[in-house]
Formats: C-alpha cells, sequence, structure tokens
C-alpha cells in the first residue's frame, strides 16, 4: 500500500466497500464487464465494448480491496484472452489456455496501478494512470512478443477514421491511449462526492476534440496532385491446392511435384493477363502463389520475365521455394519484376509466424522506382510489425504491397490490421490474401477496394492506387508518444509514493 489517500482526492473505493447495498451492484459491474472484455478486441471486437470495457472494469477495481480486485481483475482478463482470439492462434486448447492466463495477469496490471496511484493524485493527473500504464504494457509486449502487435487496442478502431488517423502521429499508442483515457476519465461520475474529478473527463473531452479535429483535417485535406497507377491483386482460386504437392505419392516423386507447379503457375499467369488485360499496370500474387522445388525457380524466373515483357506490367509474385533437403527451411520470398523484364530484386519474409518453417529475411524493405513512383514490399506477418511499415516511409516508398496468406479465424482482422501500416508511414497499400482480405487503401487509410477470398475465391481485386506519399510525423519520430507514456508513468507514480510517504511522516509526528 501507498499509505493514506490526500484529502480531496478519489474516494471511491473505500466508502463502496462500506456499503453493503453496493456489494451486489460490484458483481454486477463485474460480470458486465468481462462481458464487455470479451468483445474489446480479437475476432469479435465491437467498436463500443472496447471503450465500455476499461470504464467499467476501472469501476470494478475501484470497489474492491486492491489484492482482491486485482485478482478477480486477471481471471476476467484471463477469460476475456481465451474467448477474443479462440481458434485464431493455432495452438492446443491446454496451451492457449496458458497463454490466456498469462495475459489476464499482464492485463490486471494497469488495473492495479490504477488502484493504488490514481486515489492519491485525484483529477487529471489521476485519470493519465490507467492510459499510461495500459500503452506501456502494450509497447513493451510489442517488443517482447513474437507477434508483434496483435491484440493492440487501437486496431478494433479502424472503422473510427477521425481517430485512427492520430496514428500518422502517435502510432497506435495514441489511439489505444485515448480508448483506456475514457474508461478512467469516466470514474469520476460515479462519485458525487468527487466533483472535481470530473474535471478529467473535460480534459478527456478537450483532447479528443483536438484529436478529432487533426483526424478530420488529415482526411479530408488533399493528397498532393500526383497519378494513380491500377493494381491487381490475386488471391487464391478454389481450383488450386494450398500447397502444389499435395495428391504426389513422395517427396521423390519429383515428376509429379514439377507437373503439379507448372499446372499451377499457368493458372496464375492466366489470371495475370486477365489482370493486365483489364488495365492493371502493376499485378501483385498473393504470398506463396508461384510454388516450387529448388531446382525448378530458374524456369519460373524466365517464364515470370517473359510475361512481365509480354505484358508491360511490373509483377510482383509472391513464390515459395521448397529445398531439397526435408529437414531444409522453405523460403518465402516475394519477387518483382519489370515490364524490361528484369528481375528487380528478391524480398524474403522478414519475420516468420512462430512455428513456420522458412529461413527469416534481413529486415530491410527494398524498393524500386517506376514511372508510376516507388514500390516497396513486404509479406503478409511483416506488416503486424509497424518498424517494416516505418522503414518503408523512410525510404520514400509511394506503394506498399503486401502478399498475403490468412485463414478463416483471422479475417477480416489481420487484414484491417494492415491498413495502419498505410496511415502510420503516409504510403498507398495493397494487399493480396491468398486466403482472407485483400485490400487496397490510400495514405489516409481510406479504402479503395477489397475482396474477401472466403467469400469470393479466385477473384481479383482492382484498384487505383495514388502514388503520392505523405510525410507523417510517426514515420519520423517512431514510438516517442509510448516512450512518453512511460516516463509519464513513471512520473506519476513518484508523485503518489512521495505524496504518501510526506503525509505519512507528517502523521508520525
Amino acid at each position: 500500500m501507498l499509505g493514506p489517500m490526500p484529502q480531496g482526492a478519489y474516494v471511491v473505493a473505500m466508502p463502496s466497500l462500506k456499503t453493503p447495498s453496493s456489494e451486489p451492484m460490484r458483481w454486477v459491474i463485474l460480470a458486465l464487464g468481462t462481458l464487455a472484455l470479451c468483445f474489446s478486441n480479437g475476432v469479435h471486437a465491437n467498436v463500443v465494448a472496447a471503450w465500455v470495457a476499461p470504464a467499467l472494469m476501472l469501476r470494478f477495481v475501484m470497489m474492491s480491496p486492491p489484492r482482491s480486485g486485482f485478482a478477480v481483475t486477471a481471471v476476467a482478463c484471463a477469460v476475456a484472452s481465451f474467448v477474443t482470439f479462440r481458434g485464431a492462434i493455432p495452438m492446443p486448447d491446454v496451451e492457449y489456455a496458458v497463454t490466456s492466463v498469462i495475459s489476464g495477469l499482464f492485463g490486471a496490471i494497469p488495473y492495479l496501478l490504477h488502484r493504488l496511484v490514481a486515489p492519491r493524485l485525484g483529477g487529471v493527473p489521476g485519470s493519465l494512470v490507467f492510459p499510461a500504464a495500459n500503452v506501456t504494457l502494450l509497447y513493451v509486449v510489442s517488443l517482447g512478443s513474437p507477434f508483434g502487435t496483435w491484440a493492440n487496442d487501437a486496431y478494433v478502431e479502424l472503422d473510427f477514421l477521425l481517430l485512427s488517423e492520430l496514428a500518422s502521429v502517435t502510432g497506435l499508442w495514441g489511439v489505444a491511449f485515448f480508448v483506456a483515457w475514457f474508461g478512467s476519465a469516466v470514474q469520476g461520475l460515479f462519485e458525487s462526492r468527487a466533483p472535481r474529478e470530473n474535471r478529467a473527463l473535460a480534459a478527456f473531452g478537450g483532447c479528443l476534440l483536438l484529436a478529432l479535429g487533426y483526424g478530420t483535417w488529415a482526411r479530408y485535406t488533399p493528397l498532393p496532385p500526383r497519378p494513380t497507377v491500377r493494381v491487381a491483386a490475386l488471391s487464391n482460386p478454389s481450383t488450386l491446392s494450398d500447397l502444389f504437392f499435395q495428391g504426389c505419392a513422395s517427396r521423390e516423386d519429383t515428376t509429379c511435384r514439377a507437373e503439379h507447379s507448372r499446372a499451377r503457375l499457368d493458372v496464375l499467369f492466366e489470371m495475370s493477363k486477365t489482370a493486365a488485360q483489364k488495365g492493371a499496370r502493376v499485378i501483385v500474387w498473393y504470398e506463396g502463389a508461384a510454388q516450387y522445388d529448388e531446382g525448378l525457380e530458374p524456369a519460373f524466373v524466365a517464364r515470370a520475365q517473359d510475361f512481365a515483357r509480354q505484358h508491360d506490367v511490373h509483377l510482383v509474385a509472391g513464390a515459395l521455394q521448397v529445398p531439397r533437403d526435408p529437414n531444409a527451411l522453405m523460403t518465402n520470398k516475394a519477387m518483382v519484376f519489370t515490364p524490361e523484364g528484369r528481375l528487380a530484386f528478391e524480398y524474403v519474409k522478414s519475420i516468420p509466424v512462430p512455428g513456420e518453417p522458412i529461413v527469416a529475411g534481413k529486415g530491410e524493405v527494398q524498393t524500386l522506382d517506376t514511372p508510376y513512383g516507388r514500390l516497396g514490399v513486404i509479406i503478409c506477418f511483416d506488416a503486424d510489425f509497424p518498424a517494416l511499415g516505418r522503414q518503408a516511409s523512410q525510404r520514400g516508398v509511394d506503394l506498399l504491397l503486401v502478399p498475403a496468406n490468412d485463414w478463416r479465424a483471422i479475417t477480416p482482422l489481420h487484414g484491417e490490421m494492415t491498413v495502419f501500416r498505410a496511415i502510420e508511414g503516409g504510403f498507398s497499400l495493397v494487399r493480396a490474401a491468398s486466403n482472407g482480405l485483400s485490400v487496397a487503401t490510400d495514405a489516409r487509410g481510406v479504402r479503395l477496394g477489397s475482396n474477401d477470398s472466403f467469400a469470393s475465391p479466385g477473384a481479383i481485386l482492382y484498384a487505383d492506387a495514388p502514388m503520392a506519399g505523405r510525410a507523417t510525423l510517426y514515420a519520423r519520430y517512431g514510438d516517442v508518444f509510448a516512450s512518453l507514456c512511460a516516463l509519464a508513468l513513471a512520473a506519476l507514480t513518484t508523485s503518489a509514493i512521495g505524496s504518501a510517504l510526506r503525509r505519512r511522516g507528517e502523521q508520525s509526528r
């Protein structure tokens, strides 16, 4: 415990515990808060639940003793973690349950900090403890987790476009901050004896209006006049299997594997021909579209070069190269071909999904200057790590192309997460998904088109992408806002401890 609370600060916790009539309400609030948490993120996310859940859980915490409040909140967060991403992450239930328990313990920490620190600060400073703690936790987890920014609260807010525009300044962290701040700012409304806590809500409202004002300006200010380029994004037809060697007797049946690989390429090049005939100047194949054994790559490269030259297009071909050694890792890459028939560069997927049997790339975004503007490429899971999107922006990319492959449980969530990289980096983006959501967006996150391949397998998404990048503060300064939240949390906690120690010293005299 930090010691006695100062006069006039939050006084909601102890009086609530002494009121018998408040006890049933405390558990009702917990039940409602837990339910809202289950829909505040993940595959079943709801924007309203994302804002309401922290407010309800904070109310429960403030009506509870710190230790039991933390324990029960950790259980609620664990239940929510289990529900929100159930089926999205391919792991056994037992392992997933253990992961959920760990997530619950970490997720309850910002609530505990608010319970201990905020009452000793009161007003606006007290309301900042929870959002600062929440953002700090999200940021630290993103640095250490193999899943990057998965489960970040900001992703739920994509449809709240005026607020999402804040990501161009603060990254995901500013958006997540506002969602959490609402929960702590409204706490003063529950306690009539602490009217000064309403200042927190006023401060929140004022800052939110400023953020929405910026979002309105960013959303509706025209981008610099630059040409557009017609882009086609392929998805996997139902006639093609996910792996080219399915149906072959063994790895040694090279004839069968070669025939399956060629047949697969026949379909892909025919789809690409259709796209070129419909005016596409950039054609993007999905992740792992071309598949072949190691020795067959030269033949594929030659065929792709001929196609790009004959149809005068830039071809970005997602490809999966299978090594001769059955124990060796596969290579998941994108190969970029120019209208001159040149292989401009290969990009190897930088960050494999945990458990994915592929080699890891160097983490360097490569670019290509074209008559339309500068192209860049990353692959699927790479886009869950803002640092790669920021690197693309720093290298002057106008259009980021993202070959991808998802599964039903994370569709459309995973594709929509990618849109934030466009907002943060200030470039247009086209994502071509084998299975899942293909999406095209401009530099403001405005959707130009999309296609769910589970609803329309094999459909080709066409979009006229503006080749007009915009400079963003996030691309230049990165995660400064998240770092400031960590510093603010340290300062607020130190202030609360100092205040408690001073009062304890005064009382002991």
